[in-house]
């Protein structure tokens, strides 16, 4: 048996964090037999995760293909990603900007229109909304873009740790950027302690079957290295903005649904019988604590040689 490395260096050693439960849903579509779960896995090198084992690349992207356009929608004025790239984009007088996998559009929408808006989705439905608001689909994976296409700005929000392949994933995307253009990555952050130390495998963005890898700070700092590239900003974010109250009562919520799943479904039945709905639940009933972490982060290349 081959030994197994690093899905995002491609070389690190790497240790098991535990085995991720199977799943019957990909991309809000119910889906049959459930897709297994397999491992997550840590770098010992760039700190990274990554599940294993996956699909192959045709398989996802026929499921994707057939995603609805209204799952993965989140109210913007909430979202903590958005906000930090809609900040750092207001001191640029406009330009051109590509949005690889812009789902429905709900990103591109909210920028000013000073920039000219494009976008790469494999989701047809998605793909037609975003049309509608204006955006010019240009393909449903990077690779259908022609080389000499370039923007200012390319963003993937919600992207990277969908693919299998990081490297070759920034590497494309690097060639889409302008000479001191932008490249802004917002995804998962595996530098996380509740994540890397505590809940491990039962991190809730880990569970989503479509959720392949995750790389770290480290990793991408040290793609920049190896591409002539700055080092890149970070801005650790949480998901969502919750109020104190709420995130102290997800997450207590989250502890015993993770590590008390019997005593999680005894009180949850509990709850419901003293309000007359006397059905039970099962333990695997999902709670999912968006915003209770800063478990993302916002990584930005400047496409400018080091002198």
């Amino acid at each position: 048996m081959d030994k197994l490395s690093c899905r995002v260096c491609l070389n690190g050693v790497v240790v098991s964090l535990g085995k991720i439960p199977d799943c019957g849903e990909f991309a809000g579509q119910q889906i049959s037999p459930p897709i297994k779960g397999g491992e997550l896995w840590l770098c010992k090198e760039c700190g990274s995760m990554f599940r294993h084992p996956t699909l192959s690349p045709d398989e996802y992207l026929a499921l994707y293909q057939q995603a609805p356009s209204e799952i993965w929608e989140v109210d913007e004025s909430q979202r903590q990603d958005f906000a930090t790239i809609y900040a750092y984009l207001r001191s640029y007088a406009g330009g051109s900007i590509l949005d690889v996998g812009c789902y429905a559009g709900g990103f591109l929408a909210g920028i000013p229109d000073n920039f000219r808006k494009f976008g790469i989705e494999p989701s047809k439905s998605a793909s037609s909304s975003a049309i509608s608001k204006g955006i010019d689909i240009l393909g449903e994976t990077i690779s259908d873009l022609d080389q000499k296409q370039v923007f200012d700005v390319v963003v993937a929000i919600d992207v990277i740790e969908h693919v299998l392949n990081v490297e070759v994933f920034l590497a494309d995307a690097l060639v889409h950027v302008k000479d001191n253009g932008l490249l802004m990555i917002a995804t998962g952050n595996p530098d996380n302690f509740f994540w890397k130390s505590m809940f491990k495998a039962k991190f809730w963005y880990c569970s989503y079957p479509e959720h392949l890898v995750f790389p770290s700070y480290k990793y991408f700092c040290e793609f920049a290295r190896s591409h002539g590239l700055k080092r890149p900003e970070q801005t650790r974010i949480r998901y969502t903005s919750l109020r104190s109250v709420a995130r102290l009562s997800m997450f207590l919520r989250y502890v015993l649904f993770s590590f008390f799943p019997v005593l999680y479904k005894a009180l949850i039945n509990i709850r419901r019988i003293t309000k007359g709905k006397a059905r039970t639940i099962s333990s695997g009933v999902p709670v999912i604590p968006v915003g209770v972490f800063t478990d993302h982060h916002v990584i930005v290349f400047k496409n400018g040689r080091l002198e």
